[in-house]
């Protein structure tokens, strides 16, 4: 499937978008919690979404120019990254906005450094992706390429929780403050959700089930 010229140029300012975005939340993110700020999911999802997001913008450009597609590797990036900053989304809205009160919505969503990390990122990627960048289809096996960053995360901060190098930074991470199966229960939950999420981005944007 080709994209046109002008979703090919609105690729370009949506993931230029992101890039810039990212450079406003560092800074606020850094002067909330510091170097803490790398122990988050969404922190270090929304900056491989800046790196990602910087190389479709060039390729998108290139392929304005030339008439030509990004590369399927490029593509394939930024779906990983599109469905891990949906997980990050649709957990704050569902879980971690729940958990934190009644303005808790509010609060995560559209305030310092989570209104771009927490929501306008997310969404500007997934619109991006699904929306501008549908060329090049992606076979099925990609869905699980997308699970890698938070089986990766997941594994790590588990295993650092466990073994008390930090705490948390997530509640469901708070191994020694609830029982084994809510853990486990949580380890599935999470990974079912991102397998259905990726699965979802997967669909919209036109994947389909032949490499």
């Amino acid at each position: 499937m080709h994209t046109s010229r002008l979703q090919k140029l609105l690729s370009v300012l949506a993931n230029l978008a992101i890039v810039w975005m990212e450079t406003k939340a560092i800074p606020l993110s850094w002067s909330g919690v510091h170097e803490q700020m790398f122990l988050f999911y969404t922190e270090l999802s929304n900056l491989f979404a800046m790196a990602v997001c910087l190389v479709t913008a060039v390729c998108q450009l290139a392929a304005f120019v030339t008439g030509g597609e990004m590369p399927r590797t490029v593509r394939t990036l930024k779906y990983i990254v599109t469905s891990c900053l949906m997980m990050t989304f649709l957990t704050v809205v569902f879980v971690l906005a729940p958990m934190y009160g009644p303005d808790g919505h509010y609060v995560m969503l559209l305030t310092s450094s989570m209104l771009y990390n927490h929501f306008l990122n997310p969404v500007v990627a997934f619109l991006s992706f699904v929306l501008l960048e549908r060329s090049t289809p992606l076979p099925r096996r990609t869905v699980g390429c997308a699970m890698i960053p938070t089986l990766l995360y997941g594994s790590v901060a588990l295993a650092a929780n466990i073994a008390k190098v930090y705490k948390g930074p997530y509640p469901f991470l708070y191994v020694y403050e609830q029982p084994v199966w809510m853990s486990c229960v949580w380890a599935v939950v999470i990974l079912g959700s991102n397998y259905l999420i990726a699965l979802a981005v997967w669909k919209l944007a036109g994947g389909r089930r032949a490499a």
